[in-house]
């Protein structure tokens, strides 16, 4: 499809990559993928600097990652005897899973996820590469054309069945694939053609892969487990999902996991989750009792009208609020709160992967100044955002109130 070359930006000394197109169906490509890489701003994406052409040749320009891939870190590791360990894998395929949330956020599905597309950086960025196979979720199911690299392709993929809106979990078996080979060195399906493949997939069951390595997680197998699943509607629904899960195993989630039960009326600080992600708004239910206590009560809503009913049953003390949710999105939320005079007092905390530069200068017209932005080192930020918010004094006094 075309070539890569190291080039030096004179205008602002920098060391760039320069992707050249080969003439022909490739330039089509290259425009989609610099279009596609010129909407992300995430440390798991390379940055887009600009298109051009140049005597007939279209060619992009991109940031110059520097180190290895990791289909080559992998190779060296078990060539040496040293296997990634399970700390490692998490934090890899976490990275890769907020990249591809960003990715999917904005409606597209890579479709070629493997090793050898992502990059290890000395700085310790894992990034994410070769766009040449994005399309927009809505067009991946009408593609005639198989696309992407086997051993890495869903059931759905390779007999092209993959359903409209559904391109984003071609990504997700992807991962579990990654996640695999990483943990075990091997492939969960293999075979010498597609043919081969599509047909281990109908005849062979998602392998144990605690039997192929001893030690792993029961947790993080259970993920795998799910990523790898042939029906694409039994894995996990979104990759924001699959890093949130990562993220709270590594935050030691795992040992010290606390049912989604509501704790007793009598007792602490009422907290009210509006996040229609359930999978985010268990971690959020773990983060909030670490940072406030094993006596607050905490009330889940699972879209905006459930958070209303909850609202208008009991305002609560604290309201963590996603801004994209169905039936009524966050904004919606607050602007029907000021307008029926309800949760005057209570603090609002925006926590959203999403939040535009428009939406938050709306919140703070409705009176809501806390944003905290899901992703890494999320129980930092919310800690410092509630405590800022509703302040160690109001905490106090809140909780001599019960």
């Amino acid at each position: 499809m075309g070539q890569v070359f190291e080039a030096l930006d004179h205008q602002l000394d920098r060391r760039v990559a320069i992707k050249v197109a080969c003439p022909g169906p490739a330039v089509a490509l290259l425009r989609q993928e610099a279009r596609a890489l010129a909407a992300f701003r995430h440390p798991s994406l390379v940055t887009v600097h600009t298109l051009g052409q140049h005597r007939g040749l279209d060619f992009l320009v991109m940031e110059r990652i520097y180190g290895l891939s990791l289909g080559r870190h992998l190779s060296t590791r078990y060539e040496s005897g040293s296997a990634p360990d399970v700390d490692e894998t998490i934090e890899v395929i976490t990275a890769i899973a907020e990249g591809l949330a960003v990715v999917h956020r904005a409606g597209l599905a890579h479709r070629d996820v493997k090793p050898d597309n992502v990059m290890l950086t000395p700085d310790h960025r894992i990034v994410l590469m070769d766009f040449g196979l994005v399309l927009p979720e809505y067009h991946v199911a009408s593609q005639t054309r198989i696309a992407g690299s086997p051993p890495y392709m869903a059931p759905e993929a390779l007999d092209n069945t993959v359903q409209p809106g559904a391109g984003r979990l071609l990504d997700l078996y992807a991962l579990g694939v990654v996640a695999f080979e990483m943990l075990t060195n091997t492939l969960p399906v293999r075979g010498e053609n597609v043919a081969q493949l599509y047909d281990q997939h109908q005849t062979v069951a998602v392998p144990n892969i605690r039997e192929r390595r001893m030690g792993i997680p029961q947790k993080l197998a259970d993920i795998i487990t799910e990523l790898l699943a042939k029906d694409p509607n039994d894995r996990p629904q979104s990759a924001e999902a699959v890093a949130w899960r990562l993220r709270a195993m590594r935050d030691g989630f795992d040992e010290a996991e606390r049912a989604v039960t509501i704790v007793p009326e009598s007792e602490g600080l009422r907290v009210l989750i509006a996040e229609d992600n359930k999978d985010v708004a268990r971690v959020l239910q773990f983060y909030v009792k670490q940072i406030l206590g094993e006596a607050v009560k905490i009330e889940t809503a699972v879209d905006g009208e459930a958070a209303m009913v909850a609202i208008r049953r009991r305002e609560p003390d604290l309201l963590l609020l996603d801004l994209h949710m169905p039936k009524m999105n966050g904004i919606e939320v607050c602007m029907a709160l000021r307008g029926e005079r309800l949760a005057e007092r209570t603090t609002i905390i925006s926590v959203s992967a999403g939040a535009q530069d428009d939406d938050k200068q709306l919140l703070y017209q409705l009176g809501i100044h806390h944003f905290v932005e899901k992703g890494t080192q999320l129980k930092d930020r919310l800690s410092a955002a509630i405590y800022d918010a509703m302040g160690i004094d109001k905490r106090r006094e809140l909780i001599t109130q019960y």
